[in-house]
């Protein structure tokens, strides 16, 4: 189950939207279930993410303290390293990665006969070189060194940050 409440159905419109087929809930909530616990892990290291989880209000599966709600929510602020850092907040930052995981794992699919790829009887598939899916990703990882930017720079705070650093996708 999702810690930050993301679910199937916040891939259905927009930026991140999926396939909808009758089979793809269950595949898309077990992707979310992996992928979003992966990757907060990696963003703020096992003991921040703990303090983190154990913030979290059940009911809305939002943070309750300020420090928690800062890097789980939208912001933008400047860093003191001179730039300017945006985050779409964690919601964003995990369907991002889970869209990009996903679509991935769905250009080959393995079968009784070995690996094939999908084709539609009117369509064709294109290269994962000119998909969306890193595009997805690469909004995630500026979000990812957006939130990790913001803590090391208030480090007093958050000082059981462990977090790991991810870079941007390119296929050149």
């Amino acid at each position: 189950m999702s810690v930050l409440g993301i679910t199937y159905a916040d891939f259905g419109k927009g930026k991140y939207e999926l396939h909808s087929g009758m089979y793809e809930q269950a595949k898309i909530n077990a992707y979310i279930d992996k992928y979003e616990k992966i990757y907060l892990l990696k963003l703020l290291g096992v003991d921040l993410y703990n303090l983190f989880v154990a913030d979290l209000d059940p009911a809305t599966s939002t943070p309750v303290l300020p420090e928690y709600l800062y890097i789980y929510d939208p912001f933008q602020y400047d860093s003191n390293c001179c730039s300017i850092c945006i985050s779409e907040g964690m919601i964003d930052l995990v369907k991002g990665f889970v869209y990009f995981q996903y679509l991935k794992d769905q250009t080959n699919q393995v079968w009784v006969s070995g690996s094939v790829q999908p084709t539609g009887e009117n369509s064709e598939n294109v290269s994962t070189l000119n998909m969306m899916i890193y595009t997805r990703y690469n909004d995630s990882i500026r979000s990812y060194k957006a939130i990790q930017g913001y803590i090391m720079d208030n480090s007093t705070t958050y000082s059981d940050f462990n977090g790991k650093s991810l870079k941007t996708a390119y296929w050149i």
